[in-house]
């Protein structure tokens, strides 16, 4: 099977910072069921759009595309990528899941908190259904999208760099570093993320529901909006919105809004405020 050739790559772009050392990267990997092989760009469009090309020819789970500096990143409800070349940590991987995909949302995102909090000094927690957060601010955005029996999962995680020169961004995004008042190393932290969404992956794809009841308690254990009042944007056109009470969570991940009429409502999409 050839490899696609990759969308519009160029220079990775001015930064003071060093690229990834991918030698690094696959010897921390090897070994595992997720993460070989390792597919590197010093700069491309999208690691998404180049792993969904990798599925759509044939290629098995388990591949993962990262990249220095995405130029045409996309995120969840149509939102467009804020880049900071060599400073982020921007991943694909390429799997075909057997069990529902809402679980692997789930494992995508703890698989994020723990990483962090295992190769930093920081605690972190979800807005549902999948965004990271530290201290209110978003430091992860994960993007999954499914198709003809595959399913790409997307990760942005802002490591290094400052999102201070953009305002309106920095008062609801952030970075490690900024957080942690140092640099942070993105080759530990990924072979951290890695690990563990592979752990979870081999858990949820031979322990049946018993592994997908404990990763569901799991990542609910760690949503952040729980118990509060919450506004569901369901599409960034849209003026109007759902308001109420965060709930719970069902057995699907999905959220349970208390709306103001006393009504329950379950949600299924949406961006929380």
């Amino acid at each position: 099977m050839s490899r696609p050739d990759p969308p519009n790559a160029g220079a990775a772009g001015a930064s003071d910072d060093a690229p990834l050392r991918v030698d690094e990267l696959r010897h921390g990997l090897s070994g595992l069921a997720l993460g070989n092989p390792l597919i590197y760009f010093p700069a491309v469009d999208s690691t998404n759009t180049y792993a969904s090309a990798l599925a759509r020819a044939g290629a098995a789970e388990g591949a993962l595309v990262v990249t220095d500096h995405q130029t045409a990143g996309r995120g969840r409800i149509g939102r467009v990528w804020k880049p900071l070349p060599n400073q982020q940590l921007i991943l694909s991987l390429l799997l075909r899941p057997t069990f529902p995909a809402h679980y692997l949302m789930m494992a995508s995102a703890l698989a994020v908190t723990e990483a962090i909090e295992a190769t930093t000094p920081l605690r972190v927690g979800i807005k549902w259904p999948n965004d990271v957060l530290i201290n209110g601010r978003k430091v992860c955005g994960i993007l999954i999208e499914t198709g003809d029996g595959a399913a790409v999962v997307g990760m942005g995680l802002n490591v290094n760099g400052s999102l201070a020169s953009d305002p309106e961004l920095a008062a609801r995004a952030t970075t490690l570093a900024a957080e942690a008042g140092a640099p942070i190393p993105r080759e530990p932290l990924a072979i951290a993320l890695i690990s563990r969404l592979d752990d979870l992956y081999r858990q949820l794809s031979t322990g049946g529901p018993a592994a997908q009841n404990a990763v569901r308690d799991r990542w609910r254990a760690r949503l952040i909006t729980l118990g509060r009042r919450a506004t569901i944007h369901q599409t960034p056109q849209r003026t109007d919105a759902l308001e109420g009470f965060a709930v719970d969570v069902n057995s699907d991940g999905a959220l349970l809004l208390r709306l103001d009429d006393g009504q329950l409502l379950t949600v299924t999409w949406g961006d929380v405020e």
